[in-house]
């Protein structure tokens, strides 16, 4: 009351050019809260989405640049470095494919997460909130990072001729890291729709002795060696 009060004593012009500015300093205070952590996650995801964008054109020109120069040249020493160059492509395309392959399930199932401002560990890109996602949606999360690694496999096998050692170096190598991923998450999934327990899975599997890189690794080399 003593506010109305005071507003029409100041007269009508004073008293909107007043709650204009109220107006105006709520909205000011409403600009400071926090962002949300969709608003975070959806900035996040941009620029995670730069970095893993730029590193995979930077790897396949990297690839293409060193299989030109095999082919063109005829050289041994092209033929190495386009090798190599094919090992690093293999693996930066399927480990990011891989990661966006689990963010992807996440994301369709609806489960909560938080994207990193950064990737991590050259490729991790969010945490997964074991505790307050469900078995379905971490069942979701696993395929879709197998679901990027295999679509990696298949996309080179279809798009990428094999017509010189670099090439194949490039299909054994996203084999052999798809090989690898499958060991290591297939029986997470399969201990998980048994238990209903996936953090205790994922925990079991990363504690088990046999969880190494071998078998990626002797598959990779056999491709290579049949398509050579």
């Amino acid at each position: 009351m003593a506010e109305a009060a005071e507003k029409e004593a100041k007269g009508p012009v004073a008293a909107v050019v007043e709650e204009a500015r109220e107006a105006s300093n709520d909205t000011d205070r409403s600009a400071e809260q926090p962002k949300s952590q969709a608003q975070k996650n959806r900035e996040n995801l941009k620029a995670v989405g730069t970095v893993h964008g730029t590193a995979v054109v930077a790897a396949l020109t990297l690839f293409g640049a060193a299989h030109t120069w095999a082919l063109v040249s005829g050289w041994s020493l092209a033929a190495v470095t386009s090798v190599a160059a094919a090992l690093v492509a293999g693996v930066v395309i399927s480990s990011i494919a891989h990661e966006w392959g689990h963010f992807s399930g996440a994301a369709l199932s609806g489960s909560r997460y938080k994207v990193a401002r950064k990737p991590f560990n050259y490729f991790f890109m969010f945490n997964f909130d074991m505790p307050a996602n469900s078995t379905r949606q971490a069942l979701w999360m696993s395929w879709g990072g197998l679901t990027g690694s295999w679509a990696v496999v298949a996309a080179v096998l279809v798009l990428v001729p094999i017509d010189s050692w670099g090439s194949a170096a490039l299909i054994a190598t996203v084999l052999g890291q798809a090989i690898n991923a499958s060991i290591f998450e297939v029986p997470v999934v399969l201990r998980t729709l048994r238990t209903g327990e996936f953090e205790q899975a994922l925990a079991a599997r990363l504690e088990s002795p046999g969880v190494v890189r071998m078998p990626g690794l002797i598959v990779g080399l056999l491709a290579f060696a049949l398509m050579t």
